[in-house]
């Protein structure tokens, strides 16, 4: 098939809304505006006095919280995190948020769950020592972006750390890792990786033509989006922006690269409409941008890398293209640039990538043979030849964790993605929806009612908003509970957010709101 460019002009206005009192007798006074940065402004005094003031989190000495970003939540409500130090140290994993609405009420305060922190200032190992040490857990170090002295915390101790931050390459994949080292002992306390690799297949989108947006200038065009910020594509290895002279792109191959960057910016510039229309994010990056993409890899993955989208072919040399894989990259980037990075157990981030491409393909709402709303991953790959990667409605059809269990903490990363996809298929759609959508099971004799993919796809994204340091299954069932309960004050979705999560074995936790 023939794909068609095309570019056309949009004109986007935004509406800044002022509530403005006014009276009724000639020559009164009028009240001076409400604005939208007044609002804003008493969230966020409410929030510091909170996380600063008398009544703030008890901790040890030294502590201190230092507000990181402010998120506009729910109606009047705003997400807060911080970020906590320890002696003017940063403390890595003890991250907190706060919502507080437009009137300066705190509604909700989350902090990390971290043990008491009492620990030397100097370290006894030094930092080029702690930097070898660290090199040693990546196979090809190109360099070092960072080192610095932070308290490395969790639920069981707190430690003094060299945190090196590797760019470089393991045996299969490109990594950037951050690795802590400890300051004391010298040994390593823990490493976590930036990119996150998968593999997929370089489907086509359709129906035939399909219009992206591209940039004309003069007598050229190129796969360089006009409206959204920082989104292009090229050819992997150091190739420069697609351009020709006509607005035409493709020729129908999955193998070709060009194809490949139409399939992808397709999907990015629908995956970036989903979050500005459905959960209203700002795009991927949340201030109206995203990230490059790059086609060409001569390997079978695609990855987000910290600063692009890079994608290889499958093993029959077609591009890594689908639209579900495509978003589920960007997932791993909305995560990567979201308060209080990084998930704490395995399957979370992979669950939520997961989510952000399945999301992207049904806002995109293509007819078959295309790339059709499901919630499977990967369908149209079939690199093993049984079908998709994961199954969100029933996870163990492809091996991966349904419900939650002690083993989880110590599991696969994408096994254990199983139990929040499992979840969201849950919440979005019940354990027996109808309507030639599939059964699920469930972890305890019960059944569950959806809410609908966008309601839920709101739910994630709040709770991710909310996210504090060392989240977990429980600590997300706690921060979607409390979107839940702000989005619908019927309690209807909170009391069926609640039910999809004891359905997949998530157990409570100290803290969940309560709504009546």
């Amino acid at each position: 098939m023939h794909r068609r460019m095309l570019t056309f002009g949009t004109v986007l206005g935004v509406l800044v809304g002022l509530l403005i009192g006014t009276t009724t007798q000639s020559g009164a006074a009028r009240p001076r505006p409400v604005l939208a940065t007044d609002s804003r402004a008493a969230a966020i005094a409410a929030a510091d006095r909170a996380m600063t003031g008398p009544n703030a989190p008890a901790g040890s000495p030294g502590e201190r919280y230092v507000r990181q970003s402010v998120s506009a939540w729910v109606g009047d409500t705003y997400a807060i995190s911080y970020a906590r130090t320890y002696r003017g140290l940063p403390v890595v994993g003890g991250d907190a948020a706060v919502l507080a609405d437009g009137s300066g009420r705190v509604q909700a305060v989350q902090t990390a769950d971290v043990v008491h922190i009492d620990v030397p200032t100097r370290p006894a190992v030094e930092g080029p020592a702690a930097e070898r040490t660290a090199r040693t857990r990546l196979r090809v170090v190109d360099r070092v972006d960072s080192r610095r002295l932070v308290v490395r915390v969790d639920a069981n101790a707190a430690r003094l750390a060299w945190e090196s931050v590797l760019v470089g390459r393991t045996d299969s994949a490109p990594s950037r890792l951050h690795v802590y080292i400890d300051a004391s002992t010298g040994a390593v306390l823990d490493s976590v990786d930036e990119v996150r690799a998968g593999a997929g297949h370089g489907a086509w989108n359709g129906p035939d033509p399909i219009t992206i947006d591209t940039l004309h200038s003069g007598s050229t065009y190129s796969l360089r989006d006009p409206l959204r910020v920082n989104l292009s594509c090229a050819k992997y290895g150091g190739g420069a922006v697609f351009n020709k002279p006509v607005d035409d792109w493709g020729n129908g191959n999955p193998t070709n690269i060009e194809t490949g960057c139409v399939d992808a910016m397709w999907a990015a510039q629908k995956q970036f409409d989903m979050l500005r229309t459905w959960l209203g994010r700002n795009g991927q990056n949340g201030n109206g941008g995203a990230w490059p993409l790059q086609v060409g890899l001569n390997d079978v993955r695609l990855h987000w890398d910290g600063t692009r989208i890079v994608i290889g072919h499958n093993p029959n040399n077609q591009w890594l293209t689908s639209m579900d894989l495509v978003g589920h990259e960007y997932g791993h980037a909305i995560d990567r640039m979201s308060p209080a990075w990084p998930f704490t157990e395995p399957g979370l981030a992979e669950g939520f990538a997961d989510i952000m491409g399945t999301l992207t393909e049904a806002y995109a709402d293509e007819p078959a043979p295309f790339d059709t709303p499901d919630y499977t991953i990967g369908e149209t790959i079939d690199l093993l030849g049984s079908g998709p990667l994961r199954f969100m409605y029933d996870p163990s059809l492809r091996g991966d964790a349904n419900c939650y269990s002690s083993a989880i903490p110590t599991m696969d990363e994408y096994r254990a993605a199983g139990v929040l996809n499992h979840w969201f298929y849950l919440l979005a759609e019940g354990s027996n929806p109808g309507g030639g959508k599939p059964v699920s099971p469930t972890c305890i004799p019960t059944s569950v009612t959806g809410v609908g993919i966008r309601m839920a796809a709101k739910v994630v994204y709040q709770g991710l908003m909310f996210r504090a340091g060392g989240t977990n299954h429980r600590q997300e069932r706690r921060q979607t509970l409390y979107a839940a309960k702000a989005l619908d004050p019927t309690c209807d979705v909170f009391r069926k957010t609640r039910a999809a999560w004891d359905a997949v074995a998530v157990p409570a936790v100290a803290g969940e709101p309560t709504c009546t």
